[in-house]
């Protein structure tokens, strides 16, 4: 099915390079004490939040949290977010009606490091957050709908929790952002039509992530035997270079059809 020769060392492996994940949260606590209390409480002591860290305990693993008052934008921002994963018009009217909204941010551009901070996002949703938005990839979920990926957790639910991969520009070509979160390079398509297009980029992107395949500049893809074969290349010209949250400094690769 696949045209690579399957070797066990990833493609994060031999980029050594890290990437600095958001995730914004918004909720209703009365005041930043009461958060950090509730957060103890709600995970039974394994998460802390002290001074701008929060910390797992457990793991060792710590990331900087920032409490910030009430956005008017956040309604906005998580409705046009959440349209890939249809969020609730329920759920947008609680997010307009929140108090006061948490973000997290540390180092990712790994599996383990996306695993990690995925998490710690959870230990918040228990502690009274209403939702999830990941700043650097653009993609909004409801409460429920995390808890669920955490719950049935297998390292191929990274793709759903922090990838968007059906952005499309002007002239149809499609492609993705938010792979930086997990330490690979986005894809871009063109010339395909849409559906397929999106359904090439989200099958590819799995693929590198459950079996880890070394990817060189030329090499060909396909996703299965009867599907047409597409040419890997280095994209120089990411859509969103440079951006602070969605510019993936792992690079883009280009699917061209052979």
């Amino acid at each position: 099915m696949w045209p690579f020769k399957k070797k066990k060392t990833s493609l994060q492996h031999l980029t050594p390079k890290t990437f600095e994940t958001v995730i914004c949260i918004p909720g209703n606590w009365s005041s930043w004490d009461e958060f950090i209390l509730v957060l103890v409480t709600a995970t039974n002591g394994e998460f802390l939040a002290a001074g701008n860290i929060l910390m797992n305990v457990k793991k060792k693993q710590h990331y900087t949290i920032e409490f910030c008052e009430r956005d008017d934008k956040m309604e906005k921002s998580f409705s046009y977010a959440g349209l890939v994963n249809g969020v609730s018009n329920d759920f947008i009217s609680e997010i307009g009606n929140h108090k006061n909204v948490i973000y997290i941010s540390g180092p990712t551009g790994s599996l383990d490091g996306a695993t990690h901070i995925a998490f710690a996002a959870g230990a918040i949703l228990k502690a009274g957050g209403l939702g999830i938005k990941i700043e650097t990839a653009g993609k909004a979920f409801e409460k429920d709908d995390w808890h669920n990926l955490l719950e049935t957790f297998e390292e191929s639910n990274l793709y759903k929790m922090f990838v968007l991969d059906s952005i499309s520009d002007e002239d149809g070509t499609v492609f993705s952002c938010g792979m930086q979160n997990l330490g690979f390079k986005d894809t871009i398509v063109s010339g395909e039509e849409f559906q397929q297009a999106a359904a090439l980029i989200s099958i590819f992107g799995y693929y590198q992530i459950i079996d880890k395949p070394i990817i060189q500049d030329r090499q060909t893809f396909s996703t299965d035997t009867a599907s047409p074969m597409f040419r890997i290349m280095d994209e120089p010209k990411q859509p969103y270079k440079g951006h602070n949250l969605f510019g993936n400094p792992f690079g883009m690769w280009r699917l061209t059809k052979v």
